[in-house]
């Protein structure tokens, strides 16, 4: 057999970069073919979604506060970018929140924690499980404790004194987020589900004997910081009065530290996200009619009139300040002046 020669060389080299170039060129092309056949299958066949296993059994009923205002009396106009309800998820999952056992030593703790506070750690009783400490140099300051929970309130009444709104000394929003981090931390209370969340900062003023927001720092007479849990699932979560968070604390621009702190605003209700199960929710639309039949909670009522324009619909988690066993989802209904509501999302028969 003779050897191929220059001229032979390069024809079966140019022929093999040429049936390269084409094989590379056909296997993107089937790729492309082959995405598209697969995004049209699933548009025409969907794969069915895994049913709810309702594991947790029949929840309880979601507590909402008892609304003061009548909801009878406002009128609901849907005008959201689809013109209808959107259509919602099928199910979605419900976490279980653990209690925390019976402590023979919790009054102990929540004295030696008012002692940390520099409060008189002698307890006054007030109910089976809350407990209220003084503090004997400011009579106006004042902790109130629930010795099961671990969950508290550290409040100054500043309706009482509103000298602590005549200096106003305040530090850049960021520095007051990581004073209200750090005052969290010393006693041990910044966990790791506030750490994840987002704190936010709001500015409020002293309108008579409560505070009001108002948009500056300038015109703050005191600062507030809310630390929100971070959203489970993509799902935000909410609370009874939207905009305030379960863990808060309120600064005055008072150089004296009890004076300073208004207040500290503690409930946390640990979430257990490995122990869940999925649920079938209701049909967006049939949220939309327990709302206008007065089903729903209002949250916030709208600003200016008993007219609820709603923008937008769509699904949260609900974090009651009251003990509850699990986190449950609820259609969220948000509008004009600042309207919201809550309607619970777990479809019959899995509620109580």
């Amino acid at each position: 057999m003779l050897p191929m020669s220059l001229t032979d060389t390069a024809y079966y080299t140019r022929r093999a970069i040429n049936w390269g170039i084409l094989g590379v060129i056909a296997y993107i092309l089937l790729r492309i073919f082959w995405s598209i056949f697969i995004a049209v299958f699933v548009i025409f066949f969907p794969p069915k979604a895994i049913p709810p296993n309702h594991a947790f059994g029949k929840l309880p009923t979601i507590k909402f506060p008892a609304a003061a205002p009548d909801p009878a009396k406002l009128v609901f106009q849907l005008q959201t970018i689809e013109g209808d309800v959107p259509k919602a998820s099928e199910s979605a999952n419900v976490y279980f929140m653990p209690k925390k056992a019976p402590n023979l030593l919790a009054l102990n703790n929540a004295q030696e924690f008012a002692g940390q506070l520099e409060f008189n750690p002698t307890p006054i009783q007030e109910s089976k499980n809350i407990y209220r400490f003084n503090d004997q140099e400011f009579p106006l300051r004042r902790l109130r404790y629930d010795i099961v929970s671990s969950n508290f309130i550290v409040r100054y009444a500043f309706e009482q004194d509103p000298s602590v709104f005549l200096e106003r000394s305040f530090p850049a929003p960021d520095t007051i987020k990581q004073e209200a981090i750090n005052m969290l931390t010393t006693y041990d209370l910044y966990n790791d589900d506030l750490s994840s969340g987002s704190p936010e900062v709001t500015y409020w003023k002293l309108n008579g004997t409560t505070l009001v927001p108002v948009g500056s720092l300038s015109q703050a007479d005191a600062v507030r910081i809310d630390f929100f849990r971070t959203p489970i699932g993509g799902m935000k979560i909410f609370t009874a009065s939207p905009g305030e968070a379960p863990v808060s604390l309120i600064f005055s621009g008072a150089s004296h530290r009890k004076k300073r702190l208004l207040q500290l605003a503690y409930t946390h209700w640990p979430i257990d996200i490995q122990t869940f199960a999925s649920y079938g929710l209701k049909t967006s639309a049939q949220a939309w009619q327990e709302l206008q039949s007065g089903m729903g909670y209002i949250a916030r009522y709208p600003t200016g009139g008993d007219t609820a324009v709603i923008r937008n619909v769509y699904l949260g988690y609900y974090d009651s300040y009251e003990v509850q066993t699990y986190l449950q989802p609820v259609f969220v209904f948000e509008g004009d002046n600042g309207f919201m509501a809550y309607v619970p999302a777990i479809a019959a028969p899995w509620t109580e």
